[in-house]
């Protein structure tokens, strides 16, 4: 029987704390020991899309498993082997590998789709560059306009691509949106003097989830209730009951 250290990895902080993400790579990992071996530790990285910072748990679970003479043992590998950190601090660690989705997988494997998808990476980056320059060469010619067919305008003298109020004004935008949708959604309003009148008795959201279930409540997406979206609905509480007076 095999001794095998997992390593996971989830995108934000608020991913990590609540399960997102992790409790797929869990089950994936313990899927694929069961009847193998032991599962002797566990690391998880927890990092930003916007924040780039070397990462630890990687290092920490190849020393732990060299240390322990086990098996690292990871959920997926196309992610994985797109990050240069990961596959360099894999073949410096000279330790066994297992990936559950290609079990098939060795270190060429991984040095391979590594390679391959750097110099994708460097490929798109350079065509994203290139577009956006013939772009702007055309808007100082003044023969690149709009979707709409109309030419585009200076701001403040300068010509800039996109929307001039920046990703943030359509996220949100997006935001306020999906807020709107839920508090006026009729199976939201429905299942919410339920959740008011049972959090008023100290009942958990767990339990509420299960209630809501059982007396055949849906979201607004026709699906079953889970705590957390419960508890959502609960802090918007008071502004669905205003609506229904």
């Amino acid at each position: 029987m095999k001794n095998y250290i997992a390593y996971y990895r989830v995108s934000t902080v608020r991913q990590g704390k609540s399960g997102l993400g992790l409790q797929a790579q869990q089950n994936a990992v313990q899927k694929y020991i069961s009847g193998k071996g032991e599962m002797i530790a566990e690391f998880t990285e927890v990092e930003s899309g916007t924040r780039k910072k070397k990462r630890v748990e990687i290092y920490k679970a190849i020393e732990f498993a060299k240390l322990e003479n086990a098996t690292l043992i990871v959920a997926k590998l196309d992610r994985l082997a797109r990050d240069v950190e990961f596959t360099s601090a894999l073949f410096n660690g000279k330790v066994d590998f297992i990936c559950c989705d290609n079990p098939n997988a060795n270190k060429l494997t991984i040095q391979l789709l590594s390679v391959i998808a750097e110099n994708e990476a460097e490929a798109i980056s350079t065509r994203i560059v290139d577009a956006l320059a013939v772009k702007k060469d055309k808007i100082k010619k003044g023969i690149y306009v709009n979707k709409d067919g109309s030419m585009m305008k200076p701001i403040d003298g300068e010509y800039r691509l996109g929307n001039p109020n920046g990703f943030g004004d359509y996220q949100k935008k997006g935001v306020e949106k999906i807020k709107q949708n839920a508090l006026e959604n009729k199976a939201n309003i429905q299942a919410m003097d339920v959740i008011c009148s049972a959090r008023r008795e100290g009942m958990t959201f767990q339990k509420i989830a299960d209630k809501l279930n059982k007396l055949q409540y849906t979201t607004r997406r026709g699906k079953q209730f889970n705590p957390i979206q419960v508890q959502r609905l609960y802090k918007r509480c008071p502004k669905i009951e205003k609506l229904n007076e």
